[in-house]
């Protein structure tokens, strides 16, 4: 997708959508806030259940958690998606050759591939709810998953300086 050249994003750029968002001086500005309360909820939820998954907060249960988060994460992610999107479609061919957004894209595809093993290889996480340690494997995946949302943040904001 984005190893097309930078000219071939020039359509995007010149969509409705794009102008639109050019024509009004606030909806930039408020896409780009939504998109990052959709990265908060997204970050912050997965990172609540993560550290849940290394230990901390033993006292609340695993099952718990991941029913009243996932959605969360789910919505938090659904925004941050589309309002990327339309942030992408405003400035496509100098955010296409960006280092930064390659990147940032990069991990969180590899976010998702870490986060679709832990629910494809954990199917129950009930075991883990009092007692049992939690296997060293899911620690990982966890701790991995706490590391690819922080660097995808970080990406974000170096998207500007590079």
């Amino acid at each position: 997708m984005l190893v097309l050249a930078v000219t071939d994003w020039l359509w995007l750029e010149q969509s409705a959508l794009s102008q639109t968002i050019r024509q009004w001086v606030w909806l930039y500005p408020a896409i780009e806030s939504l998109h990052l309360l959709g990265l908060a909820l997204l970050v912050g939820a997965i990172a609540m259940f993560d550290l849940r998954l290394l230990g901390f907060s033993r006292q609340l249960w695993i099952t718990d958690l991941a029913q009243h988060l996932l959605p969360w994460a789910f919505l938090g992610f659904a925004i941050a998606a589309v309002t990327g999107g339309c942030l992408f479609a405003v400035d496509a061919t100098q955010l296409a050759a960006n280092p930064a957004f390659r990147l940032k894209l990069l991990l969180i595809a590899v976010a998702g591939i870490n986060a679709a093993l832990f629910h494809f290889r954990y199917r129950s996480v009930r075991l883990w709810n009092r007692g049992v340690v939690v296997p060293l494997a899911v620690r990982a995946i966890a701790a991995i998953s706490v590391l690819l949302w922080f660097s995808v943040i970080i990406c974000g904001r170096l998207i500007a300086y590079i």
